[in-house]
């Protein structure tokens, strides 16, 4: 491990960490990967369909079985999942005890799995909290096991129970972590029923779509942010104190985070990994949720998206960021545009501009504040600004539109291409 980085690391794990990692004892084995999957509801051979691709050996597989606290499926949900617990156990060759709700079950897979109980009573998941809790779980042990030497790549995979990994999935890390804080792999969701698979277009282009108008405005938070798909360097995650233990959004929020301290690198040109489409209320917002929206719609027509302007405008916003630098100072000049002079007092850019103009004496520097100030965040609320001045369109609509095909990239267009096959 590198010595620069193992303060931050300690300091994280006995700060921030939380218990499961701080209890966790008499852990003997080493692997070379590590990869950290929440799992709720699945069915018990869930982890054959995930791995069914893969041909890696010496995988750790931290498996974070949780059920929430006082939810009306809970119970359903707590019996579900002990039928997983169930399986495990059966199918071990060996079960060592890590502390008291970690075991470490052996069998013949070419992984082992390192199971947390977040499932019995007493141990669920509050409700404030979410699939977060359980993601960031998981992730403080795969942490704390790299600190001791136990894990040899300094990447923690993150994926779900509905996916199919490909087969090169592990084959997307890199050695060097000096570059990027975290990895994005593309994905596809999959499904053979053809009105899911109709509702899931709908929404899989929205996501798409949002995620090419960033990328047109040149903004570096460029990257689609979904749980299943993320490769976590293991020495940037302490740096932003880990997951939020939301119930939904979790993977936004640390991914933005994450892009403040190093680049973090969507890999559209990755293996797709393959995710079961289907509705759910697992999570307040999300792929499963906003699918049920579709679904309750008296006709697809309904589902709109943000007008292609929105992205337009919001790149004239971005230029006119970069503007405010002239002649070796920043001027705080109100946008002319009228749109963007609402969103400037919106925003509440003076104050901010005008506190941060002390620190400020080069362009690098001013580059680096608009970065972290117009974050993902920020630039999901201009976005919902923009969205309240020009009316939305429906998905033939959208498709017809000239600025639509001005907006989006490569990666859209083959995406559009390939359904319409």
């Amino acid at each position: 491990m590198k010595n620069k980085f193992g303060k931050s690391l300690n300091q994280y794990l006995e700060t921030y960490a939380e218990k499961e990692s701080r209890e966790i004892s008499n852990f003997a084995y080493s692997y070379k990967l590590v990869v950290v999957i929440p799992v709720c509801n699945e069915e018990p051979d869930c982890l054959t369909q995930i791995f069914s691709q893969i041909t890696n050996d010496a995988i750790l597989v931290i498996l974070v079985v949780n059920s929430p606290e006082n939810h009306m499926q809970s119970k359903d949900w707590q019996k579900q999942n002990n039928l997983l617990i169930k399986y495990l156990h059966d199918s071990s060759i060996k079960i060592n005890r890590l502390s008291s709700n970690c075991n470490l079950i052996k069998s013949n897979s070419r992984y082992d799995v390192l199971l947390v109980d977040r499932n019995s009573n007493h141990l669920q998941i509050p409700e404030k909290f979410g699939v977060g809790l359980a993601r960031k779980i998981g992730f403080d042990i795969a942490l704390k096991l790299f600190v001791e030497g136990k894990i040899e790549k300094p990447w923690i995979f993150s994926t779900d129970a509905d996916v199919i990994l490909p087969h090169d999935y592990f084959k997307n890390s890199i050695e060097n972590t000096d570059n990027y804080s975290a990895l994005v792999l593309d994905f596809e969701h999959v499904s053979n029923d053809e009105a899911l698979t109709q509702l899931q277009f709908l929404y899989d282009l929205k996501i798409r779509y949002y995620h090419a108008g960033v990328c047109f405005t040149g903004s570096r938070y460029d990257y689609i942010p979904l749980g299943s798909t993320l490769i976590i360097n293991m020495y940037c995650y302490p740096q932003v104190r880990g997951f939020s233990k939301r119930s939904a959004g979790e993977d936004f929020y640390l991914l933005n985070k994450l892009a403040k301290i190093k680049p973090v690198k969507y890999c559209h040109e990755s293996s797709k990994i393959s995710i079961n489409s289907r509705i759910s209320d697992r999570v307040p917002f999300g792929t499963g949720p906003a699918l049920q929206k579709i679904a309750d719609l008296n006709s697809t027509d309904e589902y709109c998206y943000y007008n292609p302007d929105c992205f337009v405008y919001l790149k004239k916003w971005m230029n006119y960021l970069q503007s405010l630098w002239q002649e070796n100072n920043l001027q705080i000049d109100q946008p002319k545009d009228e749109l963007l002079s609402e969103l400037f007092n919106e925003l509440n850019c003076f104050n901010a501009f005008q506190k941060a103009k002390k620190q400020i004496n080069s362009k690098e520097k001013w580059n680096q504040f608009i970065h972290e100030w117009f974050d993902a965040f920020r630039t999901l609320k201009a976005v919902h600004f923009f969205d309240k001045k020009f009316p939305r369109l429906n998905c033939k609509s959208l498709l017809k539109s000239p600025l639509f095909a001005k907006v989006i990239n490569s990666q859209v267009k083959t995406f559009l291409e390939n359904y319409n096959e």
